[in-house]
């Protein structure tokens, strides 16, 4: 997914992450590197700079904002592994399966803090803070409905939509929008580099549900069967109920998870599911292309960037 700039992008974010919380109670620090030192993609803060990059030739002003985005996603990583009780992400160990609950919990919260601390101490514009808050806000919003869709027998993909708009998107579309905004971009033009992100981190959550059922714990680098036996509402699994109501309901009593995730594999392919998964993927991303029609880029990386994003294995 990388060329040579996009690595050396990603190779200085991780040594400037590292440099960020070295000063504190060592219990904190440990846990905080820890997390913060997972091979994640740094996928957010690319989209910061390169949108940056592709309007004003630079990102100089959007950096520390990537670095506080990068930061902010993490803290979601650690409580939605607590709360969805996974053990494994990028490849390591969770926080709360390596230490505990508490420790999680904490080193969240530091994360938080820390993320809007830099944004606080860069002296950005009103707008930009406004973004990220929104962003903040909507994610607690999206893990809620999250939660609340696991005892619930029928979610509708409406309803999985607005869902991961808030949990997803989110957090894809405003890191997007401060790339702009860092720059004091007009507001309108802002709001349809938001709408693109929106709809390419929709695009994102649904090759999300569907790389974790067709794919493997080693390849995508975390746990992947806590989501089939929480009950979570992913697009597969919509569209599993969609063709039979009792099939999901059925292999799930069986708690071989290697088992349930090789029967929905075959449900999916024998109904042609995955077909219909990667149509609404390429729709996404048509509806992510036609919200940039009048933006005027300097450069097409931010454009490029999301094309290896749409063809990503894990």
């Amino acid at each position: 997914m990388m060329n040579n700039k996009i690595k050396l992008l990603q190779d200085k974010i991780n040594k400037d992450l590292e440099a960020i919380y070295n000063n504190g109670p060592n219990s904190l620090v440990k846990t905080f590197n820890y997390v913060i030192s997972g091979k994640g993609k740094r996928i957010r803060p690319l989209l910061t700079l390169l949108t940056s990059k592709s309007l004003f030739g630079d990102y100089n002003k959007s950096y520390n904002a990537a670095l506080a985005v990068e930061i902010l996603h993490n803290f979601t990583l650690v409580h939605d592994d607590i709360m969805d009780n996974d053990t494994l992400r990028h490849g390591k160990q969770t926080v709360h399966e390596k230490w505990d609950i508490s420790t999680a919990i904490l080193v969240g919260d530091a994360m938080l803090a820390k993320s809007i601390n830099i944004l606080s101490e860069s002296n950005y514009n009103d707008n930009l803070l406004k973004s990220f808050n929104s962003a903040l806000m909507a994610v607690c919003e999206g893990q809620a409905l999250d939660k609340e869709f696991e005892t619930q027998k029928n979610i509708n993909q409406e309803e999985y939509f607005t869902m991961i708009e808030k949990k997803t998107s989110y957090l894809i579309a405003m890191p997007i929008e401060i790339g702009a905004l860092a720059y004091n971009y007009a507001l309108k033009d802002a709001k349809k580099l938001f709408n693109f992100g929106l709809s390419i981190g929709k695009a994102f959550q649904i090759q999300d549900d569907f790389l974790e059922i067709m794919s493997n714990p080693e390849i995508m680098n975390k746990s992947l069967d806590s989501d089939i036996l929480l009950g979570k509402k992913t697009y597969p699994i919509i569209l599993c109920n969609e063709v039979d109501k009792n099939f999901i309901k059925e292999i799930i009593k069986n708690k071989n998870t290697k088992e349930i995730i090789s029967k929905i594999r075959k449900f999916i392919l024998d109904n042609k599911l995955d077909a219909e998964i990667k149509n609404t993927i390429e729709n996404l991303y048509q509806e992510a292309n036609n919200c940039i029609q009048t933006i005027d880029f300097q450069s097409n990386e931010l454009v490029n960037f999301v094309n290896k994003i749409k063809t990503r294995k894990k």
